[in-house]
């Protein structure tokens, strides 16, 4: 699969939220998109889904050379999981494992989030930690080409985010997905990414390889992504 981005652009009034972002994603990879809250990322992450129409720009989906509905063959993981609130948490998992062709069950994923503590429980009880497990697991669970997740480790423990990275790590390879990541803090996870883009103000500022960005702002005040992000705008964000 490959996923290309053409010049999309967003305003609302007078204010560009997106502006002429043109991304090339391929199977295999695992892409952060970083910026601080207001940079662009969730606008960027819903017009993927569909939620929402860009202005201008243009989404192209190939498989093999081939044009597919972005859609249908991906899945999006938000910030927030307050569906199905009144079912406890293995009916849930057991609802979609039974409707989703192809479901993809990971012994392995359950049990670094930890879901058997809470599979008794009603999603209306957990906490915001556990309501995010609960949805990441569902987003592998549903076994698409192309996997999105918005700040999906953000209220995860470290030792998690880390267990959780090699894992994941070893997953989007062993499966070829597609995988793009979009956060403003990558503690406890640095090492899943293949390749960075730097997202401020709407606007795509840098984008490559992790390692190749990493070499070339070496000289930054402060050490890894967040001196590649601190070169760009000036800013500082958290990253560990």
């Amino acid at each position: 699969m490959e996923l290309n981005v053409t010049k999309l652009s967003k305003r609302y009034g007078e204010k560009n939220v997106l502006q002429d972002v043109s991304l090339n994603f391929k199977s295999g990879n695992t892409y952060l998109i970083l910026g601080k809250n207001g940079a662009g990322k969730s606008t960027f992450i819903n017009i993927l889904a569909g939620n929402i129409k860009s202005d201008e720009g243009a989404i192209v989906l190939l498989d093999d050379g081939e044009k597919r509905d972005l859609q249908p063959n991906a899945i999006f993981q938000y910030q927030s999981f307050n569906s199905f609130r009144f079912l406890k948490v293995k009916e849930v998992l057991s609802f979609f494992a039974m409707t989703t062709a192809n479901a993809q069950e990971d012994a392995k994923l359950y049990e670094l989030l930890s879901l058997d503590r809470i599979k008794n429980q009603l999603i209306e009880n957990l906490s915001g930690g556990e309501r995010k497990a609960v949805s990441l697991y569902l987003t592998f669970l549903l076994n698409k080409s192309v996997v999105v997740l918005d700040e999906p480790f953000a209220e995860l423990d470290i030792e998690k985010k880390f267990l959780l990275e090699r894992h994941l790590k070893e997953k989007i390879a062993a499966q070829n997905l597609l995988a793009i990541i979009i956060s403003h803090e990558i503690s406890g996870y640095q090492e899943l990414f293949t390749d960075v883009v730097i997202l401020d103000e709407g606007k795509v500022l840098e984008v490559g390889e992790t390692a190749y960005l990493l070499d070339k702002y070496k000289n930054s005040p402060f050490q890894g992504l967040e001196g590649v992000f601190y070169s760009l705008t000036g800013k500082y964000i958290e990253v560990s």
